[in-house]
């Protein structure tokens, strides 16, 4: 068996707006009249590019609260750090254009970088599950990736050094993910962080406990290419 790909702590590590669309498996279109929570955001895009866009898009994180220069620090820092785990696990992954990956993750961070002051705490909002500071059924789509699953412990499928996200924690995240969530919630990735590719062994309890909470649950494509194909995949809540 080859190294496990794992990290002592969650990445400020981000997704352009195209690879937003593509791993959540959605378009533009379908986004526009719609109030858009993303969490947890971390240095996406999305938020930026969204405005941009004349979306009504909020994320939120709890790395806001650091000042830009710190951000910035922290984001270029993450990024290396997790390209160098992933060459030296070689083994882990199969993206098909490595460089191309590298780059979005950097050209997020910029764009994210020049929107983060003017978006300050009205669509940059410092907060962390399984506590957010919105009214219940606050937003029409709610997205969330690469945190809950990712960041179970790497005995339990995620990349996470220790058990600080176990089960229970993830259950309190979808909790509140669907407490603000007015009609449809996406979360992915929903396979393990570990070769070979994998459903992720939480899946199936945080499927069942979103149905406890009123919601048809579907587990959908995505073309999104991060390394773990056939796998990659969109947990689908709809009210």
């Amino acid at each position: 068996m080859g190294k496990a790909f794992s990290i002592p702590f969650v990445a400020f590590f981000g997704r352009n707006y195209q690879e937003y669309l593509a791993m959540f498996s959605l378009d533009e279109s379908s986004l526009r009249g719609r109030s858009i929570l993303d969490c947890p955001s971390g240095p996406d895009s999305f938020i930026a590019d969204g405005t941009e866009r004349e979306l009504n898009v909020i994320g939120c994180d709890p790395m806001y609260a650091m000042s830009i220069e710190q951000l910035l620090k922290s984001g270029k820092e993450h990024i290396d750090e997790c390209f160098a785990q992933i060459e030296q696990t070689p083994g882990n992954f199969d993206i098909r254009d490595m460089e191309k990956f590298r780059k979005d993750k950097y050209d997020a961070l910029a764009s994210f970088s020049k929107d983060f002051l003017r978006g300050k705490g009205v669509r940059y909002i410092d907060a962390s599950l399984p506590d957010l500071p919105f009214a219940d059924r606050s937003f029409d789509l709610v997205l969330s990736s690469h945190f809950l699953f990712c960041y179970a412990s790497v005995e339990n499928g995620g990349m996470m050094q220790g058990n600080m996200f176990d089960l229970d924690f993830h259950l309190k995240g979808i909790t509140e993910l669907a407490r603000v969530t007015r009609s449809e919630l996406r979360m992915t990735p929903t396979h393990s962080m570990q070769a070979p590719p994998q459903r992720h062994s939480y899946l199936d309890a945080s499927t069942k406990h979103l149905e406890s909470l009123g919601f048809a649950v579907t587990i959908e494509p995505s073309d999104y290419d991060d390394g773990f194909a056939p796998f990659v995949e969109i947990l689908v809540g709809r009210r």
